[in-house]
């Protein structure tokens, strides 16, 4: 079954291939029309007034004028040129040589300018409108609503390595865009925690997410070690996919949004939390019971 994402995808993409074929036809049944960079420039460019090309301090000072000539001498010279049909004078140039092709869409006239601009600023609008409504959590009036996380809900604390063969088991997810993340690692520095909970700093690209916006680097050979190869690739929605699998059927992804931070036990493939307040308490409680047992 198609997502709504795919729908308004094809829409647009039927959208765009629909304007240029309407722009297209009106080149054929316009051929006055010149999609040429230089000619459609030069036919439709009308020249200014000499004294428009005129400062207002060169038009009250004649000291600032180009060469200190008289404007009406200037102006006459100009006319003159213009009217024996001497081509354009010395102030105008030919068009650019590097001025972008185009379709001439607006200036064909078809479709109508009072059609196709609303058009595109409707489907604009609502194509950014539904992206926000799947990133960001907000009411009708636009204001932000903290979605309640959907993993954790007091979990247990968490296990010291000595329990767990001298290493970690727990993973970390962060990501620096994100303000729920800063807290998270500078709860991390305040403690002195970094070598203890290996983390993983997540990459902000949409464009290669599959679903949310949030993608993992490439694992090193000592990330890549005794853990599941879903929790150091893909993106972090393969991650919340992996740590849901016993839940979700066969085939089936998971619906929830794919936030960060993300505590993960990567012994077990499960979430511990991804709510910042949880994972801050967790780590105060983890550092205060690792310090008591080196003093003991």
């Amino acid at each position: 079954m198609m997502s709504l994402i795919d729908v308004l995808a094809m829409m647009v993409s039927v959208s765009i291939n629909l304007a240029l074929a309407i722009s297209l036809l009106a080149a054929a049944a316009f051929p006055c029309v010149s999609f040429s960079p230089s000619s459609s420039y030069t036919a439709t460019r009308r020249p200014p007034s000499l004294a428009s090309e005129l400062s207002y301090r060169e038009r009250v000072d004649p000291a600032r004028r180009p060469g200190g000539r008289r404007l009406g001498s200037r102006l006459a010279n100009s006319n003159r040129g213009q009217s024996t049909g001497g081509g354009p004078s010395s102030l105008y140039d030919d068009a650019p040589k590097n001025k972008p092709w185009t379709f001439g869409i607006l200036t064909s006239g078809f479709p109508p300018q009072q059609l196709l601009v609303p058009f595109v600023k409707f489907l604009t609008f609502n194509v950014w409108r539904l992206m926000m409504n799947e990133l960001v959590t907000h009411d009708s009036d636009g204001r932000f609503v903290r979605e309640s996380f959907q993993a954790g809900n007091d979990p247990s604390p968490l296990d010291l390595p000595a329990a767990s063969g001298g290493r970690s088991r727990y993973r970390l997810y962060l990501g620096n865009p994100c303000p729920w993340c800063h807290r998270v690692k500078a709860t991390m520095a305040i403690l002195g925690l970094d070598a203890d909970i290996p983390t993983t700093t997540l990459i902000d690209d949409a464009e290669k997410a599959s679903k949310g916006g949030w993608i993992l680097p490439r694992p090193s050979p000592s990330d890549a070690e005794n853990i599941a190869d879903e929790l150091v690739t893909g993106d972090l929605a393969g991650v919340y996919n992996f740590c849901y699998r016993d839940i979700l059927d066969e085939g089936e992804r998971y619906s929830g949004r794919c936030t960060a931070p993300l505590l993960v036990d990567a012994e077990s493939g499960k979430i511990v939390t991804n709510e910042s307040n949880e994972i801050m308490i967790l780590l105060n409680d983890y550092a205060r019971r690792k310090q008591d047992l080196e003093e003991s």
